[in-house]
């Protein structure tokens, strides 16, 4: 989760992040927030390995701080920060979404770009005026998922040139996938190609055909 995907969730369910301290009712300034959960059969020994692995990462500088969870409570608690961002996204009018996946190395630099593409084209600002309020990433780093949000005042069709085709290109020249966990759907199945090949779709058809000669399961879809 990046930074400002924290700010906009915290001006929507109105609670202490987990991690100011100092209860200043600010998010702190780390640029990145990840979540981890994990499950097993021995609390003990499982709680033993999860400090030491935070140990060691908070030695070699790769995480700043961090907060464990004590109880039910508080890992509700921490989720709340994750799942609230769907929701916050839309607060101020509506958000635009991409459910994509890039190659870790470049996993973040898409949400950069698009922000830097909407500044440049005078539709994202502060105030009123401008369309756009931020452009937020978060998702699954293990998977290379990435969730991109842009967040609106208002939908506008010179906001939607803006960011379709570059998203799905930059998406294609990093080769990466315009759809990750939630699938093609209907809005993007106009822009497989971005993703397959001539082969594959021919492939992806004809798996289809075998199994659904009728068009009947799932119609309009691409499996």
């Amino acid at each position: 989760m990046d930074r400002n995907s924290q700010v906009i969730t915290k001006d929507f369910i109105k609670m202490i992040h987990p991690l100011d301290q100092e209860e200043l009712d600010e998010v702190p300034e780390y640029p990145f927030y990840v979540l981890i959960e994990t499950s097993g059969s021995n609390k003990e020994h499982d709680d033993a390995k999860l400090e030491s692995f935070l140990e060691s990462a908070m030695e070699e500088g790769v995480v700043s701080d961090g907060v464990v969870s004590q109880d039910e409570s508080q890992l509700k608690t921490l989720w709340r920060w994750r799942e609230g961002i769907s929701e916050a996204s839309t607060k101020e009018g509506g958000v635009y979404k991409y459910d994509v996946s890039l190659p870790l190395p470049v996993l973040y630099d898409l949400v950069n770009e698009t922000r830097e593409k909407l500044l440049k084209a005078g539709l994202l600002g502060e105030t009123d005026e401008f369309p756009v309020l931020d452009s937020i990433g978060y998702g699954h780093i293990g998977d290379g998922n990435l969730h991109l949000n842009v967040c609106v005042r208002r939908y506008s069709k010179e906001v939607e040139k803006c960011l379709e085709p570059f998203i799905y290109e930059w998406i294609q020249s990093h080769k990466g996938s315009i759809s990750a966990e939630h699938g093609l759907g209907f809005q993007k199945k106009n822009y497989i190609a971005y993703s397959k090949s001539e082969n594959e779709l021919v492939l992806i058809k004809k798996i289809k055909s075998q199994f659904d000669p009728n068009g009947i399961m799932n119609p309009y879809k691409y499996i």
